[in-house]
């Protein structure tokens, strides 16, 4: 990187050095510029460097010290994106110039700090504090993504209303694309602080998480949709959002099946999965929950009864998160522990036995928020 900087840094002086000699008049230095082609080749390398720099210095200044983990899918993410834009190129290549290079690469600069923000955003399930830095910093960039964003595709819009079908309905749907993240990204965070302040214990925090993602991907699957319709009519098949349309139509196909055993397993879970009563904890060698290494105490015979009675009435009851509950592999584990295990993996805990889908994690929300 220093090696590319300094030889740019010195090829730029020399050749806006070596125009202004030739030429004693700043409009005609400039146009011999404007009309060497290595003379320009230098000038984007120019701009390009200046892009990364400023950069370098808004992630520090937002973000601070970046960790391996982000550097290393912000790498990933990255290359797929540079991969997405050279194949919309490919596809717009009778209207490619210096402005639509532009454009793309300033596309691309958006793109990086809304990975950086989701990433970061998604890093606050593992704090338990939320120093107001961090809150400003999100915050502002929020904010100033949003105009950008909100700018950009007004501007996009406005362009394809005056002149047509142009490229400018890329960067549209892209932008479209970003506020979409964008909504999604600022709902986490507010999820996220919510359960911070609580101290952890906000139970109906993962309904809501369900709900948001499967927003996200239905509002992906109408912009990708409409995307794909539209570059087909003026383009010509638009390769370059295939993967990502084929991955967003998967996942929203599966959150829909996740949304139809969820609502089964609201009627049936506590059949399924019964709570375990104090005798029955008692008669256990073990009554160590192996999820947060805490002693599990259960609710009397009787209340285990009631609950089963009301269940089978078709009553509501809410049950109190330290509740142990048993699965059919007959390990036991606490109410709210089990929940955020199985958020994450659909596995018991202890012997691994599989099977246990994810339909199982959106139902143990079920008992706290009934939609």
């Amino acid at each position: 990187m220093a090696v590319y900087g300094i030889s740019t840094t010195l090829l730029t002086l020399g050749i806006v050095a070596s125009a202004f000699m030739q030429h004693e008049f700043y409009y005609t230095a400039c146009v011999q510029l404007a009309q060497s082609g290595a003379a320009m080749m230098i000038l984007a390398n120019m701009g390009l460097l200046l892009t990364i720099l400023l950069g370098k210095l808004l992630v520090r200044l937002f973000f601070g010290q970046l960790r391996a983990i982000e550097e290393e899918r912000l790498y990933e993410q990255g290359w797929l994106a540079v991969t997405e834009t050279c194949l919309a190129l490919a596809v717009l290549r009778d209207e490619f110039d210096a402005a639509a290079l532009t454009l793309f690469v300033f596309l691309l600069f958006c793109k990086v700090f809304h990975w950086m923000l989701e990433f970061r955003v998604g890093f606050m399930e593992q704090q338990t504090r939320l120093p107001a830095l961090f809150i400003a910093r999100v915050v502002i960039l929020s904010l100033l993504l949003a105009f950008v964003d909100g700018l950009m595709l007004a501007y996009a819009v406005s362009t394809t209303q005056q002149y047509g079908a142009t490229m400018m309905i890329v960067f549209g749907f892209e932008y479209a694309l970003l506020l979409v993240r964008f909504v999604v990204i600022s709902a986490k965070f507010v999820l996220n602080a919510i359960e911070i302040i609580r101290d952890g214990e906000w139970d109906e925090k993962v309904a809501y998480v369900f709900y948001i993602d499967l927003f996200d991907d239905l509002s992906k699957l109408v912009v990708y949709l409409s995307f794909f319709f539209a570059l087909t009519a003026f383009y010509g098949l638009p390769i370059h959002i295939l993967r990502e349309l084929y991955i967003t139509v998967r996942s929203f196909i599966n959150r829909c099946g996740d949304w139809i055993r969820y609502r089964k397993a609201m009627r049936n879970m506590h059949v399924r999965y019964p709570a375990v009563s104090q005798v029955e904890l008692d008669a256990m060698s073990d009554t160590t929950c192996i999820i947060c290494r805490e002693e599990m105490t259960g609710p009397s015979q009787e209340q285990v009864d009631t609950w089963n009675h009301a269940r089978r009435a078709g009553l509501t009851l809410t049950i109190p998160g330290d509740t142990p509950k048993r699965l059919p592999c007959s390990h036991v584990f606490h109410f709210n522990c089990l929940r955020s295990w199985l958020e994450r993996q659909q596995s018991c805990p202890t012997c691994r036995q599989s099977g246990l889908h994810t339909s199982i994690a959106l139902s143990l929300a079920s008992d706290y928020l009934l939609f």
